[in-house]
């Protein structure tokens, strides 16, 4: 088994197409502003953007997943140069890795994780 589509909630959708696109740099591989959706491709999955639903699907929430970058630092100097907002600076893990937690547009909340065997 393994995981196939991240579905992510957002109230401003241009906003969060230029972010997942821009920003993080995903690589769009369908839908635009226009459909409704727009789904990203990651190395094992599939990440659709699409407009929240109150009281059903909504942004603003822990979304409850990571994603693994290769250098964590850079990433997280990167993007806070470019106005992304994180919770905290990336952080020592008690299992190792390096974690933080970025906060997309829609106030939806995630990790960023670089793992142990590339942490040190």
């Amino acid at each position: 088994m393994k995981i196939n589509t991240m579905r992510i909630p957002c109230n401003n959708f241009e906003e969060s197409e230029n972010f997942y696109t821009q920003k993080l740099g995903l690589t769009k591989i369908y839908g635009s502003v226009s459909d409704g959706f727009v789904g990203y491709q990651l190395d094992n999955a599939q990440m659709i953007i699409e407009p929240e639903e109150k009281g059903e699907f909504e942004s603003g929430r822990y979304l409850g997943f990571s994603l693994e970058v290769e250098d964590i630092n850079a990433f997280y100097a990167r993007l806070k140069q470019e106005g992304v907002e994180f919770t905290g600076a990336p952080e020592k893990q008690f299992w190792g890795g390096i974690m933080t937690h970025i906060v997309d547009p829609n106030k939806n909340t995630f990790s960023i994780v670089q793992v142990e065997s590339k942490a040190g």
